[in-house]
Order: structure tokens, then sequence, then C-alpha cells
């Protein structure tokens, strides 16, 4: 093969690995992107959270009465008091099994 050809394919070779290398550049800052917009909305509803804890906390311990938190810490309780029923029948199975 003469000279030319093979640098034709050294050409070839070289530019197949700089694409190669830039597409891989490209997935690897686009995953690392989407990881820190997974751990800002983790964050922010971890804040959420937060947040309705310490209006439900008012409620309770205040009796903060805005309609709308109202209805939710009403929400809240009942459930709380579903599960601590829940809780109560499966210890009360655990004793007879």
């Amino acid at each position: 093969m003469s000279k030319d050809v093979w640098d034709d394919i050294g050409r070839a070779v070289t530019g197949a690995a700089d694409t190669v290398s830039r597409k891989a550049s490209e997935i690897v800052e686009t995953t690392r992107l989407k990881n820190q917009i997974y751990s800002l909305e983790r964050g922010i509803r971890r804040d959420y959270e937060a947040l309705g804890k310490i209006v439900y906390d008012r409620y309770t311990e205040e009796g903060f009465t805005e309609k709308r938190f109202e209805e939710l810490c009403e929400e809240i309780a009942r459930k709380e008091i579903l599960i601590d029923q829940y809780e109560g029948e499966i210890e009360e199975r655990r004793k007879e099994g």
C-alpha cells in the first residue's frame, strides 16, 4: 500500500477517535448535569417536607387556623391515627403469632 493510503487511514482513525472522545465528553457532562438537577430536586422535596412539618407543628401546638393549612393538617392527623391503629394491629398479630 502506498503512503497516501496509510495517511488517509490514519486521518480517518484519528478523526473517529476524536469524535468518540468528544461524544464521550458530552455524555459525561450531560450525566453530571442531570445528577446535579436530581440532587437539587431532592433538596427541594426535602425543603417542602420541612416547610410542611413547620406548618403542621404550628397547627398542632398553636392552633394555627388558616383554612387551607387546617384542612391539610386535619388530613395528616387522620393519617397519623390510622398509622397508629395499623401499627397496633401489627403488634397484636405478632403477639398472637
